[in-house]
């Protein structure tokens, strides 16, 4: 049997369920989604379709990207959990992609101010600033993971600052009219290169052997009873590593 060249990249962050295949820096082919939180019955089935339409299987696989949150709760569990049945059942490497960051990516070596944003609750969202931030700061252990959890005025108020507000949430582009998306928030443009860029960065820097130590990231209860809390008072940071 040849040796696997296939990258596998998954993301089920947000509403919109995306698979990927790639072979080097070249997409071969992508598949999304609306799972309307039903990745338990949709993941596998896309994915044996994916790979079948491309004449691939699981052992054609080298490696995994996969996104780990901010996001969805019940969603970003079933999707690294199936990344990870694969890394470890095959062998193969997993790499874990922070969501806001992919989402974000495509400006960061531009000159803007711009947060990047997905929904959390219904009142709440995850939100994390790279507008000031260089690319070694952004890959650094300390950032790798943090976001704040705010509430609709925290988001008001950057816009108020002139800051670009970027997304590639579902829900927040076509089904939310809290902050006027179609004037104030720009959609992520290429959501799989940013994956596999960062995906390739990231394999560089870090030692990602051990599948089983890669985790979720997402707001607890808590940190969102937090933020609403602080709808008129001002908003702290929160993070969750």
């Amino acid at each position: 049997m040849k040796n696997p060249t296939h990258n596998l990249i998954i993301d089920t962050s947000t509403a919109e369920t995306l698979l990927a295949i790639s072979n080097e820096d070249k997409i071969i082919d992508d598949h999304s989604w609306v799972s309307n939180k039903n990745e338990s019955k949709t993941l596998l089935l896309n994915l044996d379709k994916i790979l079948i339409k491309n004449n691939l299987n699981l052992d054609s696989i080298n490696c995994i990207l996969t996104t780990i949150g901010p996001g969805g709760f019940s969603s970003l569990r079933i999707g690294l959990s199936t990344a990870k049945s694969i890394a470890i059942t095959k062998s193969i490497k997993l790499i874990p992609i922070p969501s806001l960051l992919v989402a974000a990516y495509e400006l960061i070596k531009s000159s803007k101010k711009y947060v990047s944003i997905i929904k959390c609750s219904k009142s709440t969202y995850y939100l994390k600033d790279y507008s000031n931030l260089t690319i070694n700061e952004i890959i650094s252990e300390k950032e790798y993971s943090s976001f704040e959890v705010v509430e609709i005025n925290k988001i008001h108020s950057y816009i108020d600052k002139n800051y670009m507000i970027i997304s590639y949430d579902y829900d927040l582009i076509y089904n939310n009219d809290d902050i006027k998306l179609d004037k104030n928030i720009i959609k992520t443009k290429n959501k799989i290169e940013s994956i596999m860029h960062i995906g390739k960065i990231f394999d560089e820097k870090y030692n990602f052997n051990k599948p089983t130590s890669i985790n979720p990231i997402y707001a607890n209860s808590g940190q969102i009873s937090s933020a609403i809390k602080l709808k008129n008072k001002g908003v702290k940071n929160w993070k969750k590593h």
